[in-house]
């Protein structure tokens, strides 16, 4: 159905003129003949006349029952309320400053965000605009997410290989990560601490200065959708705790300036938000939603699909059976200790396999990476947030925390030693099970 928009100037056009007009049927009225012009140059459907005349309104209805935006002076209101009264009687009228309808929650509000990223975008940009070298860090092994987020932010600076680098303190470790940059020709860089001093501004996506061990002086900007710790010190951040993902934030960003996505990069945003939404099952958002459906069009399948079934090393499938040898269920809570493993992102993955036991609601698995104990921990979604629970029960021995069906806590051996006593995979996996129980009672 039509929806015809009453506004003396073109405010109402310029306002929606980053809606996506294939959704919706707009009409606008104005009075100026200078607004006319500028909307019917841009394709708009438009009239133009004195807005308190009924005979305008006679030639823009075509049932009598099509939605109208007032955006008048609040002393014309009533007249021209009863211009369209004279023509439709039935017609649904509202006005900027009262509560709006549907129309206004499906166009303006829309509208109205993407602007606002817009800007927001124009900020970050000009910050980095005077930058020669921009490092854009992620966490100390990259995951999917903050892959396809550090290469959406090198496009969203309008940044070349060599004028931004993608980098991380750590390494790849997990297969499907490392299919993901092989696959997708995706640089990115192990760095040294050091190598800060290189660069001159610093940007961290999917991530937070606090999550570092190293000590970082200066931060230009942070996007990330964990929950804020402890307050971010950056000059400028974008941090949405509510969002499942950090590419969603990413995309809004490329949506906002028309930015024109590439396959690759599309590839790239699509694993990303599938991976840390668990294909939007977990913590999934309206935005979220809304940004896999735009890059999921543009995306290379059959590229996704190679990443998506790497090659399993043979030790993995051993440190799985470790794990389902060992599992033991408390309460609705499986618990599976896996020993040492060669990279963190193995636990993980475990994690939300160990989730589909018959009956349990949460899933803890855990094993020792080179010197610390990894916890991951994932639940139905219908419980107590996990970050809540991890917080409770390893937060006093190294860093915890994350989402309400997902959270993870990573503890030096030598702090557990010093709490705990002993860290044989014995001792390791009975103290998981009496801290964590004792947590979710809590």
């Amino acid at each position: 159905m039509r929806s015809i928009l009453v506004c003396p100037d073109d405010f109402l056009w310029r306002l929606l003129a980053d809606a996506d007009p294939s959704h919706f049927d707009v009409l606008h009225i104005v009075e100026e003949p200078r607004a006319r012009a500028r909307i019917a140059q841009r394709g708009g459907a438009v009239l133009v006349g004195d807005l308190e005349r009924p005979s305008l309104y006679g030639r823009a209805f075509r049932t009598g029952h099509e939605p109208v935006l007032l955006a008048v002076e609040r002393a014309r209101q009533p007249r021209i309320t009863a211009a369209i009264r004279r023509v439709a009687p039935d017609a649904p009228v509202v006005t900027l400053g009262d509560s709006l309808d549907a129309f206004a929650e499906r166009i303006l509000d829309p509208a109205l965000e993407r602007a606002l990223t817009r800007l927001r975008v124009e900020r970050i940009r000009a910050h980095f605009a005077r930058a020669a070298r921009v490092l854009i860090l992620m966490q100390d092994d990259p995951d999917p997410d903050a892959i396809a987020s550090a290469l959406a932010l090198k496009t969203v600076l309008g940044r070349s290989r060599t004028a931004a680098t993608l980098a991380t303190f750590g390494t790849i470790t997990r297969a499907e990560n490392r299919a993901m940059t092989r696959v997708l020709d995706i640089p990115v860089e192990a760095i040294k601490p050091r190598a800060l001093e290189e660069y001159d501004m610093l940007a961290v996506v999917d991530a937070q200065p606090s999550f570092f061990e190293e000590r970082i002086e200066r931060v230009d900007f942070v996007v990330d959708h964990h929950p804020e710790e402890t307050p971010v010190r950056a000059a400028l951040k974008d941090i949405r705790p509510s969002y499942g993902a950090t590419a969603t934030i990413l995309t809004e960003y490329l949506r906002a300036i028309d930015a024109k996505v590439p396959q690759r990069l599309a590839t790239a945003l699509l694993y990303g938000i599938k991976a840390d939404t668990q294909h939007l099952e977990r913590g999934a958002t309206r935005a979220d939603m809304d940004a896999f459906a735009f890059v999921h069009g543009l995306a290379n399948h059959s590229a996704l699909r190679r990443i998506e079934r790497p090659e399993l090393p043979d030790e993995a499938l051993d440190v799985l059976a470790r794990g389902i040898e060992n599992r033991q269920v408390v309460n609705g809570v499986v618990f599976a200790h896996l020993g040492p493993v060669a990279y963190p992102e193995l636990i993980a993955q475990f994690a939300d396999f160990f989730l589909q036991v018959e009956g349990v609601e949460w899933s803890v698995v855990s094993g020792t990476v080179h010197g610390e104990l990894h916890v991951s921990v994932r639940n139905v979604g219908y419980v107590r947030a996990a970050g809540e629970v991890v917080r409770q029960a390893f937060g006093d021995l190294g860093g915890a925390g994350g989402h309400r069906s997902m959270a993870k806590a990573v503890i030096r051996l030598r702090d557990w030693r010093a709490r705990q006593g002993a860290a044989t995979s014995r001792a390791l996996a009975q103290g998981i099970v009496s801290r964590f129980t004792r947590a979710l009672r809590g």
